[in-house]
């Protein structure tokens, strides 16, 4: 699969505000029929958020600008998903560390593309992809970091015990009190690991 069709189609980070805040706007319009207006609300406050507060330290940074730069990465992910709205902001600040081009596509605009990134046998975003310059697929990363999926497998485990609001919780605050390291940490090893 070619995946620089995909990264010619994408948006920039800057563009793929505008088209959350444009969705956010059309869903208002359109009197919210899909009750998702505090999801994109919420997103966009999250992601500006992080972006404002993420910052590598200077020993991530110095490993940040020791890890090779010769990819793209691909995000696919969705104006409304709360993962995406803590991990997104992250990867754009390595990939502007990095120096590397990266764009976002939405998930259900591209479901061709989403059949081959399904994480147990589910469309969970967010997805990130390292391109090749040949534009087959170098890593991925997703849809959220190990621990938010032990947090996911505890609850789809035992729902009884372990609800689906206490899940939700325990990520949120996880996310908030672990500031994108893990993000951050688990994407460079993915990098380091995948290319030369």
């Amino acid at each position: 699969m070619d995946l620089l069709n995909y990264i010619n189609k994408g948006l920039t980070y800057e563009n793929y505000i505008i088209r959350v805040e444009d969705d956010l706007e059309a869903e208002i319009e359109n009197e919210d029929p899909k009750e998702i207006v505090q999801y994109y609300a919420l997103g966009l406050q999250r992601m500006n958020r992080v972006y404002k507060t993420f910052e590598l330290t200077p020993v991530q940074e110095k490993r940040v600008k020791e890890t090779a730069n010769n990819f793209k990465i691909l995000t696919i992910t969705e104006g409304w998903c709360g993962d995406a709205s803590q991990i997104i902001p992250v990867v754009e600040k390595i990939a502007n560390t990095l120096n590397v081009e990266s764009k976002y596509i939405l998930r259900d605009e591209n479901l061709e593309l989403m059949e081959n990134y399904k994480t147990n046998n589910a469309i969970s975003i967010p997805i990130i992809i390292g391109v090749a310059e040949d534009g087959s697929e170098l890593f991925r990363f997703g849809p959220r970091p190990q621990y938010g999926m032990e947090l996911l497998h505890r609850f789809k485990n035992n729902p009884d015990i372990y609800s689906a609001e206490e899940f939700h919780e325990d990520l949120q605050k996880y996310y908030n009190n672990n500031n994108g390291v893990d993000i951050l940490n688990e994407i460079l090893d993915l990098i380091d690991e995948n290319v030369q």
